[in-house]
């Protein structure tokens, strides 16, 4: 019963396969009668068409991005993170880009200093950069054990209040 209610949907493509339905029937004798075998000889005739046509494009369609852009391959989520971790642990040479640490530098003695201050040395601004570079490792470090502390993994602004409050580093509140 379903595959009668399922080529019944498919009147255009039975109109085309019925000549050739015919012509298989008058080759061969079949036992089945009539109606059946007209059904039967479509049922030959269209399943392949309509399997390649309905399956085999879909699967051509799938397939051939896949075949052609092979998926690139994705790390568990943490992988990466702490993998850049390890690398920057390794690492000696200083994170802040020296020339914009530099300027930063240069705008906030222009604010705040003397108008007779404006020279720096070069070992100043290197020796003002690893402090400045080593004061921030250690505060990141410490807002991150009180992040754990609190059952977290995601750094948050009270976590870094929290650690200057506790290391006494900045601004007394």
């Amino acid at each position: 019963m379903a595959r009668t209610k399922h080529f019944a949907t498919r009147t255009g493509s039975g109109n085309r396969t019925d000549a050739n339905a015919s012509s298989s029937q008058a080759a061969g004798p079949t036992t089945t009668p009539t109606t059946r075998g007209s059904e039967g000889g479509d049922n030959t005739q269209q399943t392949n068409p309509t399997t390649s046509r309905r399956r085999g494009p879909r699967r051509a369609r799938q397939a051939m991005p896949r075949g052609s852009q092979k998926k690139p391959y994705r790390f568990k989520p943490g992988t990466a993170a702490l993998r850049e971790i390890r690398h920057f642990q390794k690492q000696t040479n200083l994170l802040i880009p020296a020339a914009s640490f530099i300027r930063q530098v240069r705008s906030i003695t222009h604010a705040l200093a003397p108008p007779q201050i404006n020279r720096w040395t070069a070992e100043a601004l290197v020796a003002l950069q690893e402090a400045a570079e080593d004061y921030l490792v250690g505060l990141f470090s410490d807002s991150m054990l009180c992040a754990i502390h609190a059952r977290r993994v995601t750094l948050m602004r009270k976590d870094f209040e929290l650690a200057r409050r506790l290391g006494g580093k900045g601004r007394p509140w």
